[in-house]
């Protein structure tokens, strides 16, 4: 009798650990896609009132807004009545630092602006914050002759905070990835 107890409760254990670790993962994924879409949405607002963008590396020379293998890239945003916008994706430090989208408001004049005057549109909390990675934008210039807008794109993965306790099997991460058209061309 005893033996068949034993049984029993260990079969129970291992069936309520598995619900629960399961509950967990999913927990954890959905906070890192509902951050993640947080921030698409923020660049979604602000990318979509601009009336013009323009892709460059970080030295604000113009490039291919394609080439994928260019360090740092960030996207100048031409908005009317307002000073332009950067957005830029910093790196994640693994450990110590999450990497985020940040942007930063300055006068047509200053072609990059500093690393220290941009703001991060992601929680930078690296305990339940979001690490983003992968970022990349890409920008589609209007067609001349036909009244279609420039077209800006915009891909990154979200994963949990660079200090998010966590096993390996809970690590979570979510992929974004959108296609805008400028409302205000």
């Amino acid at each position: 009798v005893i033996g068949i107890l034993v049984i029993a409760v260990s079969s129970t254990l291992l069936f309520l650990t598995s619900v629960f670790k399961g509950a967990n993962q999913g927990n954890v994924i959905a906070e890192v896609k509902q951050n993640g879409q947080a921030v698409l949405d923020s660049l979604d607002r602000q990318i979509r009132n601009a009336v013009d963008a323009n892709c460059k590396n970080v030295s604000g020379t113009p490039i291919l807004c394609t080439d994928v293998s260019a360090n740092k890239k960030y996207i100048k945003l031409i908005r009317s009545g307002a000073n332009p916008l950067h957005i830029k994706c910093f790196d994640p430090q693994a450990g110590s630092v999450n990497g985020s989208i940040s942007t930063v408001e300055a006068p047509a004049s200053i072609e990059n602006p500093p690393d220290s005057s941009y703001v991060t549109v992601t929680n930078q909390d690296t305990l339940s914050g979001v690490s983003i990675s992968n970022c990349n934008f890409s920008v589609f210039p209007a067609t001349s002759g036909v009244s279609s807008p420039p077209i800006v794109s915009v891909s990154f993965d979200a994963n949990q905070g660079e200090k998010a306790p966590s096993r390996q099997d809970f690590k979570a991460s979510a992929h974004f990835q959108t296609t805008i058209s400028l409302r205000k061309y």
